[in-house]
């Protein structure tokens, strides 16, 4: 027999307190993925572009994720001046 914790309630602060730390994660992330731009050939960047296009067209996906999928192919595009088709 186990004993289960009862779940802590998240005081409202605390909710948005997370929300701030995951979004910075996010804006680091968004920044180590446009960054990547510089440090690849033009044959590997353009691979990438191809495969997360592909991703951002996805049924699969959410309609938000295909919609950040797309702006940040446009970041990558532009930081390294080509294009995926």
């Amino acid at each position: 027999m186990t004993v289960e914790k009862p779940e802590q309630a998240m005081t409202f602060g605390e909710l948005l307190a997370l929300i701030g730390d995951q979004q910075h994660k996010i804006d680091a992330l968004e920044l180590a993925f446009s960054s990547l731009a510089f440090a690849l050939d033009e044959r590997t960047a353009q691979l990438l572009l191809h495969n997360l296009k592909l991703e951002s067209h996805n049924e699969n996906r959410a309609e938000q994720t295909k919609k950040h999928l797309a702006l940040l192919i446009a970041v990558f595009e532009k930081n390294v001046g080509i294009s995926a088709e």
